[in-house]
């Protein structure tokens, strides 16, 4: 059986230093309304329990936008100023379809589920229905004609 070295790091040095830089930028921090940056929330730990499928496509995305960034201005994103990481987000999102959608739609899903946001939101953290959701009896006549309609669905 060959030796078999794993790691608990999901990303390289620069693609850490890039998702850090890029979640400023999907979320940016709101010290009025007491909102945290999504880099706060720790997307990666998100990603890496709830969509493990998905650490390879954020990572084919980091490195495609260090690849634009090399390309456009000889650095690394994260070494960008703001306002260069800004402009070529914009310019990247502008021709590129599906440029890191994987990235920002997992740092969405993370980011409103955190404890901390909810409770900036003025919701509770948790579950919506932790106890389920208690439904009021009511007049069942009404789905008579959807009854009446009878079966629309194959089997």
């Amino acid at each position: 059986m060959a030796d078999l070295i794993t790691t608990d790091q999901l990303l390289t040095e620069l693609q850490a230093r890039t998702l850090d830089a890029v979640l400023d930028i999907i979320i940016p921090a709101d010290e009025v309304r007491g909102m945290p940056s999504a880099r706060d929330v720790d997307v990666m730990a998100y990603v890496s329990e709830v969509a493990e499928q998905r650490v390879n496509a954020i990572r084919e995305e980091l490195d495609s936008l260090n690849e634009e960034s090399l390309k456009e201005t000889n650095a690394a994103f994260a070494d960008l100023s703001i306002a260069d990481q800004q402009a070529l987000t914009e310019q990247l999102k502008a021709t590129e379809r599906y440029f890191l959608v994987t990235t920002v739609l997992q740092t969405l899903n993370c980011y409103y589920q955190h404890d901390t946001v909810l409770t900036a939101l003025g919701m509770k953290p948790g579950a919506p229905f932790p106890e389920g959701n208690e439904v009021p009896h009511g007049d069942l006549s009404l789905l008579d004609p959807v009854r009446a309609r009878g079966k629309i669905y194959r089997e």
